[in-house]
């Protein structure tokens, strides 16, 4: 109490008040010396990182970059983690590294642009650095290998090695796109790199996506895996202990040395360390032991949704399985009839009765602490999480069981042929079961307020692209590509609480199919339009937000696929969609459709309609310029709202707009 109330800082220095005083009421004078060491530690260990952090930033600051000597401590999809050693500072870095985990290197680096997420619920960088305790994310410049370290980061290096070896087991060359084995590689040995985007919405749906983190769930399964091979084995109990123990922190170390993994592992060498001194073992203590070492080493994973997950679900649990266990099963002969009298089959019925409760007590008591806590850190819920947990807890062990199997013993012969075969079937069966509860209404559901039906929003997809969503259940113009369409096109719709009835498809390329096949995923009745099913023909959607007038682009024009849409609201209020229309599609609008109150205006690539002409056509009160708007004249300008999409103002929400950048030389009404 006393470290997390110093660690958090402000009002939540209370808690370690509180923490001191009940030490002194209860004259716990041991526990209140410790209280008091512990907290002098954590705050050193933060004061230290945050002058080392403060510095870095100066540095950039003045110079404009910096010079870094530290060991790769882990990589990332275009770049890597850098430790810069004992009190030093932890960095992002991106771009080409000259190396692997373990390495030592040295770079020149700028600072990148951090950009906060528009809405709620989207990657947040600022954020992300600072779950992580890292200082800055900086762009490399130049980089050179120094050779290899001698900290455990070169450990780790060695592990992922090893790790790599035991996927070619269970994902030989040529079958990287089977998702079954991509599921094997996740569970059994915690790499989820190869996993495509599709199967982790798969179990991000289902509520299960924390299978594929190697966490306490995992570690108990090796554990327990173990136990049972050194009981058929006949070892001597305490050999199988240190059996457990050895290859327990093997396959942690094998798997990364995540946080929930090591939360486990250091509680699973508590309990049979305190078995083997013969002390009463206080799951409590032992919990907020590992839960202190780890916040005195590193005291920035208070703010990692992962620490926070695996310490307060095992508690949930904890609490949950007490309160389950201590009634009485509900098959049992008599309540005063001892337990060694019990017949066979009386006996199977407790264990079954205690095993059924214990499975709903753990899915139950996990869904009811992470509801709070996945809604703070990432505002999504799922529902139906822990039927989905209920569902696949018998087949977790026996797919990581055969997933092991696989990994070790694939090479083998006919007897690594047949593990694949095994392993492969669980593997499918357990990705149909979580298919089934994720495709159920409201599985995953965003945190947020749902979204009026007259919201329109415009935002910068980067590359000079954008996409325009016009009401809700409403029409939605552009998918971009399939990266666009993953990390900003479906997470901006979703967090905003918007429904996409039609989509009007740009382009035909496969990474535009792609992306309507990710938008499809989250909206599978939505309505795909497009200039080749649509030849110079006016199309009228209705939806309870208003009506809709697509004007498609001319036939002739084989390269522009925007259409131009007019939206009339049921308020009264039109908006006038350019977007990226060519000057001819404007031309087949008739006069009176141009007027409009709100303006979307973007620019075509062949001939675009003029800037002042389309104002004055429209009368609009509102004008909102996509990225790649020019202005020449501002002739007619006065007394418009103009609003701009860009890299610095990505995201346009009305009737309320976020972070929008008003034009200098017009004058704004509000």
């Amino acid at each position: 109490m006393s470290v997390v109330g110093a660690l958090l800082g402000g009002q939540c220095w209370g808690i370690t008040v509180t923490a001191f005083f009940i030490a002194h009421t209860l004259k716990l004078w041991r526990q209140l010396i410790c209280a008091i060491l512990c907290t002098g530690i954590a705050i050193v260990q933060a004061d230290l990182q945050q002058r080392n952090r403060e510095q870095l930033l100066a540095d950039l600051q003045k110079n404009g970059f910096v010079y870094l000597v530290g060991t790769v401590e882990r990589t990332l999809a275009s770049g890597c983690i850098l430790d810069t050693g004992w009190q030093g500072v932890r960095v992002a870095l991106r771009g080409d590294i000259p190396g692997s985990t373990g390495d030592c290197i040295a770079v020149y680096a700028d600072a990148r642009d951090i950009r906060s997420a528009p809405i709620k619920g989207m990657f947040d960088t600022e954020r992300w650095l600072k779950s992580q305790g890292l200082a800055a994310d900086l762009r490399v410049q130049t980089a050179e290998y120094l050779g290899m370290s001698t900290s455990i980061h070169a450990v780790k290096g060695m592990a992922e090695a090893v790790r790599e070896n035991l996927m070619q087991n269970i994902m030989p060359p040529g079958t990287e796109l089977d998702e079954r084995r991509q599921i094997l590689c996740a569970l059994a040995l915690g790499d989820k790199s190869g996993a495509a985007p599709e199967v982790m919405n798969t179990f991000k749906r289902g509520g299960c996506l924390h299978a594929f983190a190697v966490s306490g769930l995992h570690v108990g399964i090796v554990a327990a895996l173990l136990y049972m091979l050194g009981y058929y084995l006949r070892l001597r109990p305490r050999t199988q202990m240190l059996l457990v123990v050895i290859v327990s922190g093997l396959y942690v170390l094998v798997t990364g040395l995540a946080v929930p993994a090591l939360r486990a592992y250091t509680m699973v060498v508590l309990v049979i360390l305190g078995r083997v001194l013969r002390r009463r073992v206080c799951m409590l203590n032992i919990w907020s032991l590992s839960a202190l070492a780890l916040l005195l080493i590193e005291p920035w994973q208070l703010g990692n949704a992962g620490f926070v997950l695996s310490y307060a679900v095992y508690a949930g649990i904890g609490i949950g399985v007490k309160l389950c266990m201590s009634h009485s099963p509900w098959f049992h002969p008599d309540s005063y009839l001892p337990r060694r009298l019990y017949t066979v089959w009386h006996d199977r019925l407790c264990k079954f009765d205690y095993s059924i409760r214990g499975t709903v007590a753990v899915s139950l008591s996990a869904w009811l602490v992470s509801v709070p806590i996945t809604a703070a850190f990432f505002h999504t819920a799922t529902p139906y999480s822990f039927l989905t947990n209920i569902a696949i807890a018998p087949l977790l062990p026996i797919v990581m069981g055969t997933g092991l199997a696989a990994a070790i013993a694939g090479g083998v012969p006919w007897l690594g042929w047949g593990l694949q075969w095994a392993a492969l079937k669980c593997s499918s069966v357990l990705l149909a079961v979580v298919s089934f509860f994720g495709e159920l209404p409201m599985a995953y559901v965003p945190f947020t307020p749902p979204a009026a039906s007259d919201t329109t929003i415009v935002c910068s997809s980067g590359a000079g692209e954008s996409f325009v969503m016009l009401g809700t259940p409403g029409l939605l113009i552009n998918q971009g590509s399939a990266a666009t369409a993953r990390f900003n096109t479906e997470p901006v719709l979703f967090f905003s609480g918007c429904k996409p009835v039609a989509l009007w498809q740009i382009g035909t390329s496969n990474e535009r199919r792609a992306a309507i096949k990710v938008l499809k995923s989250s909206w599978p009745d939505m309505i795909i339009l497009g200039q080749n099913r649509y030849k110079q023909q006016v199309l009228h959607l209705n939806t309870s937000a208003g009506r809709f007038d697509i004007y498609p682009p001319p036939i002739e024009s084989a390269y522009d696929y925007n259409p131009l849409v007019v939206w009339k609201r049921n308020d009264g209020t039109k908006v006038l969609c350019v977007g990226n229309a060519a000057l001819q599609t404007y031309n087949n609008v008739p006069m009176e459709e141009r007027k409009a109150d709100v303006l979307i205006l973007g620019t075509n690539k062949m001939l675009s309609p003029e800037f002042s002409a389309v104002l004055k056509d429209s009368g609009a009160s509102q004008c909102i310029l996509l990225p790649g708007v020019t202005i020449d004249d501002e002739s007619g300008s006065n007394g418009v709202r103009i609003m701009r999409v860009s890299d610095s103002a990505p995201l346009i929400r009305l009737p309320e707009a976020i972070k929008t950048e008003y034009l200098p030389g017009f004058t704004l009404h509000p």
